[in-house]
């Protein structure tokens, strides 16, 4: 499924070359040791050489409009149990008087987005990207998401982990449930934290805000799981951390809302796109700095579908490999209110 047009900015050739060379995904271990925060247009330490996906190469559409458990609201973000062949999606309240309920419904599919099971989470966020994080077959995974609703549109203010348990409604505050809340200290101010998995590589990447103003910088960071879930999430365990570019040094408008970002190896993918508008996926090197970027694609897949709006990326291990998911939202204008559904798509090559 080779759709759209590609965009790619070679700023660092030998690298590049390197990831030609190198066998596998990923290379031979090159973590550098964590160092204190210099400038904020800096990356810090650097991770494993690793292929990277090819954003306009061979796909498919596993989940086609899929009715999820809560047909009003609106899907935000999905992410795999890789282990035993689930989709966990997140959907956040539309359209209603309050704005910012940070209320959540959570559903469990198969592959095909056949809804299993439901958990309804209450007080979190407005769930932009999520985690999964698997405990073995036959055994639910531990969701990674935002907690503690805010007056930001909503949005969470601390990254939260808990077990994904069919029929309950959870509430963030609610002192009988067992939530560990992972803000992570790697800069003096660190809001709005959003988590995603890396699957093949077992790590965990958070998007975060360096201030609490309108001018505010976007960040990520990488630690390993084993120390993101003891917690371990300050200077010194941080495998890479690096500035996200802004829209304007992406060649995108203020209508290109960011909708999603995961992890794979040394790079991250990043969705972008407003309703009805074009939709683009981003390749950032983790090993890069400031502005830069790898690579840009507008995607026309789902061109299709009524109200579609770009809404989370994720990564989906097939027979040991890896697939960049991304998803949509789209919806039914006949009827008040709107039904939504949701679509997934992905892209399989990666560079030879």
């Amino acid at each position: 499924m080779d759709d759209g047009t590609s965009v790619r900015q070679q700023r660092n050739p030998s690298r590049r070359q390197l990831l030609r060379t190198g066998a596998g995904l990923v290379g031979a271990a090159t973590v550098g040791a964590a160092a204190p925060l210099v400038a904020a247009g800096t990356a810090q330490a650097s991770v494993a050489a690793s292929k990277h996906f090819v954003l306009s190469g061979d796909g498919g559409n596993p989940v086609w409009r899929a009715t999820l458990h809560q047909p009003y609201w609106a899907m935000q973000s999905f992410a795999y149990d890789n282990v035993n062949g689930r989709i966990y999606f997140a959907q956040h309240r539309i359209g209603d008087s309050a704005g910012h309920n940070g209320d959540l419904w959570i559903s469990q599919t198969d592959l095909s987005g056949n809804v299993l099971g439901t958990m309804a989470i209450q007080g979190f966020g407005h769930g932009s990207s999520m985690g999964v994080e698997p405990v073995g077959s036959g055994s639910t995974p531990y969701l990674w998401i935002e907690g503690s609703d805010s007056d930001d549109n909503g949005a969470g203010e601390k990254l939260s982990r808990f077990r994904f348990t069919d029929g309950l409604t959870l509430e963030y505050f609610n002192p009988s449930i067992t939530i560990y809340d992972r803000t992570p200290t790697i800069s003096s101010f660190v809001k709005l934290p959003r988590p995603a998995i890396d699957p093949y590589t077992n790590r965990l990447l958070i998007r975060y805000a360096t201030s609490d103003s309108a001018s505010r910088v976007w960040r990520l960071a990488v630690f390993d799981m084993a120390d993101a879930v003891a917690g371990r999430l300050s200077d010194g365990y941080r495998l890479v951390e690096r500035a996200i570019p802004n829209n304007d040094e992406l060649g995108l408008t203020d209508d290109d809302l960011f909708q999603g970002i995961t992890l794979c190896g040394q790079y991250a993918y990043l969705l972008y796109g407003g309703p009805g508008g074009p939709s683009y996926l981003v390749t950032l090197d983790l090993n890069d700095t400031g502005g830069s970027y790898y690579d840009k694609f507008q995607t026309t897949a789902g061109a299709s579908l009524p109200g579609r709006e770009p809404q989370g990326t994720a990564i989906w291990m097939v027979s040991g490999a890896p697939r960049l998911a991304f998803g949509f939202s789209s919806k039914t204008t006949s009827t008040d209110p709107d039904t939504l559904d949701a679509s997934v798509f992905y892209k399989s090559d990666f560079v030879s």
